[in-house]
């Protein structure tokens, strides 16, 4: 046990210096930038508007430019999104700043600026679609693995709003809004076909299709299908029985998605339909370990209709009815042959108004309002032979919003951001939540930046009315959870493609809603927990050169406190990215990222930090041969674990090893 705390204490020195390396080069980077321009490295005749007057939607509700948006916003583009080869949306997350994922082998989590509870299913992040809500009406989940309905081949532009943002989007948006842009039609023209193959027995096949039609119409069509057997896993907590600890041909996965959108005129109508299949290796809620039977299902859709127009005075209205529907199954095998199931079905349906335009020279304003019925929010857990009811319940509910923001730009260098709403669910008083933010800039090339914020959450069906008979317990007298956020921060541009940032922040989170143990019985269940303070630091740089050289990177501390001294678990103090973009010739590029993350608090122990290097080589179009790609992930075969929720008898879970992908794509 020493030798192992020693080994780990050391592996988390090395990773500390690796990310102070890295802050010493975020730091220096804006004095190399003009020595950068006499070598072959010259830098590439952009407009001083290519970068930070890029026009961004998630943080406002409408298109703005990037300098211009009350919060911070990372933009990745669809160049980043297929160079880097990133073969989910959670992926393509990790690489933001300030942003982590773990993963248990059933899901993915998102952490944000150091925050990623055991139990929490991404209910404090908004997940948002081409300006539809993506989170389900029963766990409030956005999810963004494999599980995801969403596939990295049709998205155009991915948006991570950091911070509070229910001023404008209401509940969920605790800790950042995910606004995916995604690809229309005219950004095909025409039909591409991919085929991927990799570890684990991994294949997938996706095709995407889309036209810009006669008249101004527009349809896009997506598919993707995918499966693969997984790997053998050792757990050491289940090396004292018949199986030796490895759970044999217990990890595959399969799934089926599918999304399209037809524009016609002023109408646009969206469809989406995803399932997914997972079985449960690590042998989670007390099943039996090493035996096939446990797996679970995630199957969600949505379907929405919408209207925008301009009208005479120029301001711009939309207007969109939406229905979507969420099933999850879960099949739990326990010892003597017992066979569980676990079921959640949400149906849900709602409309939203939104009107925005100029009043005056100086005011930019938006008005809106939203509702949503969640007509089914059903929770069923039984034992199948002999049929043994443990929970049946459903326990519908319904939301209801209005906001108002008003953009006051009331001197040239200076831009005032005020944003109200007015929240109120069924079961609970009314909520306001304010945001207010001011912007300074001096110059073409400097953007100040310091906003005030409240958030919100309410405690979602699952966390208030789930039991199980096993583990966990329900608490129907749950709370709303609220934040309070103070942030500055500072973008400014170096050369003519080069940018750098800083964001310094102060979060305090009120009766936040968490796992708790009750001595008495032994049992899980939500609770509202005393106030939590958060406080830390991000720095961010971005450069390209001619010729498609692209390098950024970010580094992130932050520090958490709760009201009895200690921190939060799943809690890293340093998070460091670099991501990079290089052509070695005409015809190929080589792309990848360096992920690396300090210690963090598991349920008993200490997880030892990590870091973690992926590349992708890819190719340009070859005449007859389509376009080629290998992706090479964790390449150094780097042996790391995320913590475990109380799901699981683990302590923590190990990640994948070295994996590999091969991916053909031929435009037809």
């Amino acid at each position: 046990m020493k030798q192992d705390a020693a080994q780990n204490l050391t592996q988390d020195r090395r990773i500390r210096s690796l990310l102070l390396a890295l802050a010493f080069g975020l730091a220096s980077h804006g004095s190399t930038v003009s020595a950068a321009g006499a070598d072959e490295f010259e830098l590439a005749e952009l407009s001083l508007d290519d970068l930070l007057r890029i026009e961004v939607v998630g943080a406002t509700r409408y298109a703005q430019p990037l300098s211009d948006t009350p919060a911070s916003v990372t933009v990745i583009g669809a160049d980043e999104l297929r160079n880097q080869g990133y073969r989910n949306l959670g992926e393509a997350l990790s690489t933001v700043r300030g942003v982590f994922t773990s993963g248990d082998q059933n899901y993915t989590y998102l952490g944000v600026r150091g925050f990623n509870r055991s139990g929490d299913y991404n209910s404090r992040v908004l997940l948002v679609t081409d300006g539809a809500r993506r989170n389900d009406a029963l766990f409030d989940q956005a999810l963004i693995g494999n599980e995801s309905p969403v596939e990295i081949d049709w998205i155009k532009r991915l948006e991570f709003v950091s911070g509070p943002s229910s001023a404008v989007y209401g509940g969920n948006a605790l800790f950042g809004i995910i606004n995916l842009v995604m690809l229309d039609g005219s950004d095909v023209n025409g039909t591409r076909v991919s085929v991927d193959a990799g570890s684990g027995q991994s294949r997938r096949v996706g095709v995407v299709a889309g036209q810009r039609m006669e008249g101004g119409g527009d349809w896009f069509l997506g598919f993707a299908a995918y499966g693969a057997e997984g790997k053998d896993r050792y757990y050491q907590e289940y090396d004292s029985g018949p199986s030796d600890g490895w759970a044999r041909g217990l990890d595959g996965e399969h799934y089926h998605k599918i999304y399209g959108k037809l524009r016609l005129g002023n109408w646009r109508l969206l469809g989406s339909f995803s399932t997914r299949d997972k079985a449960m290796p690590g042998a989670p809620f007390g099943t039996v370990f090493g035996e096939p039977g446990s797996e679970i299902l995630d199957r969600s859709s949505l379907l929405e209709l919408s209207y925008d127009d301009t009208l005479s005075t120029g301001w711009q209205q939309h207007f969109s009815v939406f229905s979507g529907a969420y099933l999850y199954q879960g099949d739990y095998r326990y010892v003597g042959g017992v066979a569980n199931r676990d079921e959640a079905v949400a149906d849900w349906s709602g409309l939203n108004y939104r009107l925005n335009g100029t009043a005056g020279e100086s005011h930019r304003w938006m008005l809106g309002t939203e509702a949503q019925w969640n007509t089914t929010l059903k929770q069923r857990n039984f034992d199948r032979e002999p049929y043994t009811e443990v929970l049946n319940t459903n326990d519908p509910s319904s939301t209801f919003g209005v906001f108002v923001q008003d953009e006051w730009r009331f001197h040239p260098q200076w831009l005032l951001n005020l944003s109200l709403r007015h929240d109120k669910h069924s079961d609970y008083a009314a909520i306001i939540s304010p945001r207010i933010a001011l912007i300074y800039q001096p110059d073409r090339d400097l953007t100040l930046r310091a906003a005030y914020m409240h958030s919100y959450r309410p405690p979602n069906a699952y966390e208030r009315y789930y039991v199980d008979g096993v583990l966990q317990k329900a608490n129907p007298d749950l709370d709303p959870e609220r934040i309070r956020s103070v942030e500055l921060a500072a973008d400014v541009r170096l050369g003519r493609s080069g940018r750098a940032g800083v964001s310094i922040y102060r979060n305090v989170i009120y009766d936040m809603i968490g796992e708790q143990l009750d001595a008495n019985d032994g049992m899980w269940a939500y609770a509202n927990l005393p106030r939590v303070r958060v406080h830390g630091v991000e720095v961010d740089a971005e450069h390209s050169w001619s010729g498609g050289y692209v390098l950024r990177g970010s580094l992130a501390w932050q520090r958490s406190r709760l009201s009895d001294g200690g921190s939060l678990k799943n809690s890293p103090d340093l998070l460091g990215k670099v991501v990079f973009s290089m052509p070695l010739d005409s015809r190929w590029k080589l792309s990848g990222q360096w992920q690396g993350m300090t210690s963090r608090q598991s349920k008993s122990d200490r997880v030892p930090g990590h870091g973690v290097l992926n590349v992708v080589l890819s190719s340009a179009p070859l005449a007859g041969w389509g376009e080629w790609s290998v992706g090479v992930y964790n390449l150094t075969d780097q042996r790391y674990a995320d913590p475990a929720s109380s799901a699981f008898v683990q302590d923590s879970i190990d990640q994948d090893r070295r994996q590999i992908r091969v991916r053909w794509q031929v435009a037809l």
